[in-house]
């Protein structure tokens, strides 16, 4: 595994994200949770990335942690509106996840940003969480997070971007860069939508099988956590095999090795 820095929190170039994967109840489904988070720690996969939003998932990732709190870094996120029912939301955080210390809390969507942040910045200096971040996921609020990342001295961002949407690489990323503001890249696979176009192995294309990269799948991830602006990509998976398969996607390639992925990719 490659590890990519925000401060002095360091991520795994491949994590986890948990939206829709985790928002399970029975037990059997939480014994399949927990054999995907030991093939986290197995693969060296630090990154976990949950939010109140995504239903049983802060419960789920608490209790399929608990014998492995040490090997993890926690992201999750504050999603509601008002002072006090963000505080309210964000101690239910800590109680779920079984954890007194989240490493990177963002701000869902930007919802009631200007009310929340105050509340990240006393945690902050209360050193209970690590990292103050916010997510974007429509491009017509892009324009409210560049002045965010611009006037409000956040640590990180998380916004969508993969071979077939690339509309951050304009302007955000560039500003991420210049600022050495963190990205955690959501739909690094496009919803599975790309992955569905091609069969699933590489085939006759040695300068990436070369590297060990044995899928698209993996050529995609590759692709993404290429850009040196990208701390770490978040696919999601309910398969504990998926998660030794996406590990192996921790290759960083040139740049012509990135824009043949680009050209293979064009018509999938």
């Amino acid at each position: 595994m490659i590890y990519r820095k925000i401060n002095d929190f360091e991520f795994s170039i491949i994590g986890m994200g948990t939206w829709k994967t985790f928002d399970v109840i029975s037990p059997d489904d939480i014994t399949l949770r927990k054999n995907i988070i030991e093939n986290c720690v197995a693969s060296g996969t630090n990154l976990i990335d949950s939010s109140p939003m995504y239903g049983e998932s802060e419960k789920v990732v608490g209790q399929t942690t608990t014998k492995f709190k040490g090997e993890f870094k926690f992201a999750t996120k504050v999603w509601t509106r008002g002072e006090a029912q963000g505080l309210d939301q964000i101690e239910r955080s800590f109680d779920l996840l079984e954890t007194d210390f989240i490493h990177l809390l963002q701000i869902h969507n930007l919802v009631d940003w200007e009310t929340h942040l105050p509340t990240l910045r006393r945690l902050k200096e209360e050193k209970r969480i690590g990292l103050i971040g916010v997510s974007c996921m429509n491009p017509d609020d892009y324009p409210l997070l560049v002045r965010i990342m611009e006037t409000e001295n956040i640590d990180s961002i998380q916004i969508p971007y993969n071979v077939k949407n690339k509309l951050v690489e304009e302007d955000v990323l560039k500003i991420c860069r210049d600022l050495r503001i963190g990205v955690l890249a959501m739909e690094p696979l496009n919803k599975g939508k790309i992955v569905g176009n091609l069969n699933a192995h590489i085939e006759s294309q040695p300068a990436l099988i070369e590297l060990g990269l044995e899928t698209w799948a993996q050529a995609w991830l590759a692709w993404v956590v290429s850009n040196p602006i990208i701390t770490s990509a978040i696919p999601a998976t309910s398969k504990p095999a998926r998660i030794l398969e996406n590990s192996k996607s921790a290759v960083i390639l040139d740049q012509e090795a990135r824009e043949l992925v680009e050209f293979l990719s064009s018509n999938a």
